[in-house]
């Protein structure tokens, strides 16, 4: 009878080992389906956009900031990052605090992303831009070198812009905060058939404002983007070699000629043994 007691102890104990890793498996589904995917995030911003950028004029319209127009954007990053974190749970439930990644406070602006959602081992994106109210804004957008990398590290990217007025030195106010995929807020150059950048580093720029309050973008498709992404760097690369051809040296100029030659002229076919 001993011997039988014992195994039915153990068989008792393995039942409740079995269960309670059945229990624990399940919560942790639960818990991953309730935070969703990053996927399902995107989507569910990309519906309820124009409602969060709403609630978050109304937030920050209530605070009045003092200081200089040049600097002021340090302080609507911050209180733009606090009214998201405030009004995303609202409209995404799966949200809460364990899924907001914000910096550490009072860092300079120097981390990847200024308010990070990491949802179910992925990271999507959203940069905070202020510009004044009185000329079109020029923020930078981020890099050619470094935008396939961005496309990589995030599985979508977001941007708040908070628009500013700055009449008085003393009362510089939220006028309007705009929410929407970033590359929507990328503007187009006058000079090629793609999107808007700085010369000297390649830096993307923003449409202009009237376009922002029409909810206009010069990009009907997110392909279509990429391929005016590519159209403005490689426009971008041979004019600064254009300009710069003459101040080469001998040497690079020839290295530079070497190249050209192996991609233009067919080369030799090499004799068989």
């Amino acid at each position: 009878m001993k011997m039988l007691h014992r195994n039915k102890r153990g068989w008792v104990s393995a039942s409740w080992r079995l269960v309670l890793t059945t229990v624990i498996c399940l919560l942790a589904w639960m818990q991953a389906v309730a935070a969703g995917s990053a996927k399902m995030v995107t989507d569910k911003l990309d519906t309820v956009k124009d409602t969060i950028a709403t609630e978050v004029t109304a937030i920050m319209r209530t605070n009045v900031l003092k200081g200089s127009y040049t600097t002021v954007w340090r302080q609507f990053e911050d209180q733009a990052i606090d009214a998201m974190k405030a009004v995303l749970p609202r409209y995404v439930p799966s949200l809460t605090a364990t899924n907001f990644d914000a910096g550490q406070t009072g860092r300079e602006k120097n981390r990847l992303a200024d308010l990070a959602l990491l949802v179910d081992g992925e990271t999507i994106e959203i940069s905070i831009k202020a510009a004044r109210a009185s000329a079109n804004p020029e923020n930078d957008m981020g890099t050619f070198r470094d935008h396939p990398n961005r496309g990589k590290l995030f599985a979508s990217s977001f941007t708040v812009w908070v628009r500013y007025n700055d009449a008085s030195t003393n009362a510089i106010t939220c006028d309007r905060v705009f929410f929407d995929r970033t590359w929507l807020f990328v503007g187009k150059s006058s000079l090629v058939d793609g999107v808007k950048y700085r010369k000297k580093d390649g830096n993307m720029r923003p449409k202009p404002w009237a376009m922002f309050d029409s909810g206009e973008s010069f990009w009907k498709s997110e392909e279509v983007f990429e391929a005016a992404v590519r159209q403005s760097e490689l426009f971008r690369a041979n004019e600064i070699i254009k300009e710069y051809m003459d101040d080469l040296s001998e040497s690079d100029q020839r290295l530079l000629y070497e190249k050209l030659k192996a991609q233009f002229e067919p080369q030799p076919k090499q004799k068989l043994p």
